[in-house]
């Protein structure tokens, strides 16, 4: 019987289950096992029992019935002895009696030939008169222990037969229920894998039979069944999936101009690309060995790798295409398996207009880093006069005094400024366009000369910018001449902040706004009074500036508490609030909504520096449209001892460095 009909018929017949016939033997074999244990358990119980009778009786007639023949031979009542043996041979597992006595002998019964239970008692006879017990004779009992010996075996074998017939019916009605509950759910399983299609869409689900009154709701075999579904979905979208994959490379393959090649263990061509077969004359229905072609071709690089079983690159070698040298870029990867090497996966780039341009790149590209350096360090340069100015600004001590030259300068610097950062930025961006193209062998002579007239245009643009910002930044030096004082000393916070806002009395009552100082007396910092002073007085001009054009009450909430080693500091206002999507350019430098209105969009950012660098503490900033903004600083109490610390990693890190 063939494999595939034993697969039907396993369906159809329980005991063309394998799984079944087994558990029923097995079952078999262990009830077997324990009925016959149980039925000689049994028939050994019934054996005590029966000759436990036996003893019984002769007890019996040792102790009862041997007085009262004593008492019948004693006065000579001889039929009386008679009459009693014949009466006691009636009973049961009592085959033969026998009385001796002098010359007297009486029997009851037939004697037991074989396999008989003797016992022998004597006959003594209580004188009421003496008081002396006399001997007068024997009493000989026989049992036959064939009769018990028959019952107890075919009481065993009936036993045996019931015990196995209730076995083979139980087993029965077991391997039908296990064939209806496990075996067919199992072969519906079976089946339904055995007809699995991973590319049929109206692929059906799995779905196994249900017995209404022996199988639960949702059972092991449910389980399994419903994640046999979830497998074959993934399967069939897998499969879709890897015929999609085969499909693009394969589309790939045929339009890509490079070579591409695929070798066995023996380097024998099992793959190659249409350009490469096309260019190599290769036979598209009989490969050749790969070492021959390149022979051919005089390819010794190339053979050397390949003859190295492992992987390379930037196998460079020159090729002879119809009488034109052509110039080629070799790679590969070894594939191993559990039988060692496998063969080669490759591709092959053409790189003859990389190489031709090679050398003229270069010449330019070296021109071209001295050109930009040149221009990059004057740049750099003018950067430097311009924070130079810019932190004379930041160590102001009233930055409403420099308002009006900050705006000024700024929105003059800000545009040639600008130019020439984007100009910087397009030079950069072409030198790193030409250094990746050379390093991967793409440059065309067109990209070449579209990217250097590119060049000169923005270097033209960048020296004309950079000469006109450095002529404005040397005016704009000239006249930021206000230092902040940066002293360290020790103040009281709440008194400080108090002296600062009545000092701001005539730009606050311009709104008007009274702020509200609100913190625990004798807060002491050993810090910079004036950088602290310098951010509050830039947050109330700010406040001032751009927050209460449309609010009726205006209202400044600045707030502190000391916070172990640090000085918590709130600064708060109801104003118009700033949009979400300009949260993250508030600090920025020249930045501003109020551009030819008084802005110079350097308040916050200088805040931002002050707090940062100069004080060293961390600011928070959140604020939602028409709810006001709120600023939160955490700056340490005591800026000597951080300064100190700072001073010592710095000299670490230096030492560690040496």
């Amino acid at each position: 019987m063939s494999k595939s009909h034993k697969f039907d018929e396993s369906i159809r017949n329980p005991f063309f289950s394998l799984v079944g016939r087994r558990i029923l033997l097995i079952m078999i074999l262990l009830s077997g096992f324990f009925t016959v244990f149980t039925t000689l358990l049994q028939t050994y119980w019934d054996y005590n029992d029966a000759f436990n009778n036996v003893e019984s009786r002769h007890y019996e007639i040792e102790n009862i019935h041997a007085d009262l023949l004593a008492s019948s031979l004693w006065i000579y009542d001889l039929s009386s002895v008679q009459e009693r043996l014949d009466g006691l041979v009636n009973l049961p597992h009592v085959n033969y009696l026998s009385v001796r006595s002098e010359n007297y002998l009486f029997e009851a019964g037939s004697p037991v030939e074989v396999s008989k239970l003797v016992n022998e008692y004597p006959l003594e006879y209580d004188d009421p008169d003496t008081g002396r017990t006399q001997r007068i004779g024997t009493i000989y009992v026989e049992s036959d222990t064939n009769t018990i010996y028959a019952h107890l075996i075919q009481q065993f074998f009936l036993t045996l037969l019931l015990n196995a017939i209730k076995t083979l019916l139980v087993c029965y009605l077991i391997l039908l229920v296990f064939h209806h509950t496990v075996s067919q759910r199992v072969f519906h399983v079976a089946q339904f894998l055995r007809g699995y299609n991973p590319l049929d869409p109206g692929q059906k689900k799995l779905a196994l039979p249900r017995k209404k009154y022996i199988m639960e709701k949702e059972d092991e075999l449910d389980w399994l069944a419903a994640e046999t579904n979830k497998i074959t979905d993934n399967m069939s979208t897998l499969y879709r999936n890897i015929m999609l994959e085969r499909e693009r490379l394969s589309d790939f393959t045929h339009v890509s101009s490079d070579w591409l090649w695929e070798t066995d263990a023996d380097l024998k061509l099992t793959f190659c690309s249409d350009p490469m077969r096309h260019a190599l004359g290769i036979d598209a229905k009989h490969f050749p060995y790969l070492h021959d072609v390149l022979t051919t071709i005089g390819c010794n690089q190339f053979i050397g790798n390949l003859q190295r079983q492992q992987d390379f690159a930037m196998c460079e070698e020159i090729i002879q295409i119809d009488n034109d040298t052509r110039y080629f870029v070799f790679q590969a990867l070894a594939h191993y398996g559990v039988d060692g090497f496998r063969g080669f996966r490759g591709t092959g780039i053409d790189i003859t207009e990389l190489k031709k341009t090679q050398f003229e790149l270069e010449t330019l590209n070296q021109n071209l880093e001295v050109t930009v350096d040149e221009r990059t360090r004057e740049l750099q340069e003018s950067m430097e006069r311009l924070k130079a100015a810019q932190d004379q600004l930041v160590e102001s001590e009233k930055l409403a005094a420099l308002g009006s030259l900050v705006a000024g300068v700024a929105h003059e610097v800000n545009t040639p400024l600008g130019i020439a950062v984007t100009a910087s930025s397009v030079v950069k961006e072409i030198t790193t366009t030409l250094n990746d193209a050379f390093k991967e062998k793409t440059l065309t002579s067109a990209q070449f000369a579209s990217l250097m007239k590119q060049v000169d245009d923005s270097i033209n643009m960048l020296e004309h910018n950079l000469n006109r910002a450095s002529h404005l930044i040397r005016d704009f030096k000239q006249t930021a001449v206000d230092q902040v004082s940066e002293a360290h000393t020790e103040f009281d916070v709440k008194r400080t902040i108090n002296a600062l806002i009545a000092s701001l009395h005539p730009e606050t009552r311009k709104v008007p706004v009274e702020p509200i100082v609100k913190g625990e007396e004798k807060v002491i910092m050993h810090s910079l009074p004036g950088v602290l002073t310098q951010v509050i007085s830039n947050l109330v001009m700010n406040s001032i500036n751009h927050a209460f054009d449309d609010t009726n009450t205006p209202q400044i909430l600045i707030e502190f508490e000391r916070q172990d080693e640090h000085l918590y500091l709130c600064y708060q206002d109801n104003g118009c609030g700033v949009p979400e999507e300009l949260h993250q350019r508030i600090f920025e430098p020249f930045y501003t909504s109020k551009r030819g209105r008084g802005g110079s969009g350097l308040g916050l950012n200088l805040v931002f520096n002050l707090v940062k660098q100069k004080l060293q503490g961390e600011l928070q900033f959140e604020s939602t449209p028409g709810e006001g903004a709120k600023f939160m600083f955490l700056i340490p109490l005591n800026l000597a001892n951080i300064t100190s610390q700072q001073q010592r990693e710095d000299d670490q890190h230096t030492i560690g460095k040496q």
